[in-house]
């Protein structure tokens, strides 16, 4: 089956925001588990603007996550803090994201510039320690081949373009470099994930062209939840991602 492993950033943005430790993102993490979630997925910016070092333990040390219900996803560029907490928390899989000076969110994927000693030198350390790896690629081929070579066991797709083109309707071509970019990981034996600006209405076409292993998706989560509550708008995500795909 596909997995559903959802983001929970935006509740750590909105407790932030506040001060107060409200709302809790444990309570968040067990509401979206309760919706038919099967991962949760954290990234600790440098920054803490959403989830913290601490978050990162805090989930960690969840009882679903501690004994291996839940898939733990943690994201994050190569800066020496994250990759020693990474290492010492041990998650499911850590997915190796390039951040650039002053995003909003994550907007590319992994290029050749980004430094691939430095993957192949992450990728190594994390397997030394039993955890799966990732990273956040743009959908092409030569991206994906980037992935292989740093020794990554698996890419995750970066779906903002994709989306936007939904949103407009001319969203063909689009579809297709993903299914490219998906044909080249899944030849090369590699796992293969998607995430960004997914929503219940453009998931549908996505599965249809494209098996996955694993959805990450939370921005559209949380927008949708506001309105429709977290276990609920969990629920119809995970509906719409068919049980009889991935691995």
């Amino acid at each position: 089956m596909t997995l559903l492993s959802v983001n929970i950033n935006k509740i750590a943005l909105l407790r932030n925001s506040r001060g107060t430790g409200t709302p809790h993102l444990v309570e968040g993490a067990r509401l979206a588990l309760a919706g038919g979630a099967q991962g949760l997925t954290l990234h600790p910016r440098a920054d803490e603007r959403h989830i913290t070092m601490a978050d990162v333990g805090t989930i960690a040390a969840m009882d679903e996550v501690r004994e291996g219900h839940v898939e733990f996803n943690v994201e994050g560029d190569l800066r020496p803090d994250l990759m020693d907490l990474v290492e010492k928390l041990r998650p499911t899989q850590f997915t190796i994201v390039p951040v650039m000076a002053g995003e909003v969110t994550s907007s590319r994927g992994w290029r050749a510039e980004d430094d691939p000693p430095a993957l192949k030198a992450c990728c190594d350390r994390m397997h030394a320690a039993g955890i799966r790896t990732a990273v956040f690629v743009d959908p092409d081929p030569a991206s994906v081949r980037l992935a292989a070579a740093g020794g990554c066991d698996g890419v995750e797709i970066y779906t903002g373009l994709y989306a936007e083109a939904h949103e407009r309707g001319d969203f063909a071509a689009a579809l297709d470099a993903i299914e490219a970019a998906a044909e080249q990981a899944r030849a090369l034996n590699l796992r293969l994930n998607a995430g960004h600006d997914l929503t219940v209405e453009n998931l549908g076409p996505l599965c249809a062209r494209v098996r996955f292993d694993e959805f990450s998706i939370g921005h559209q989560i949380a927008s949708n939840a506001l309105f429709r509550g977290l276990t609920g708008t969990v629920a119809d995500f995970n509906a719409v991602v068919p049980d009889d795909q991935g691995i």
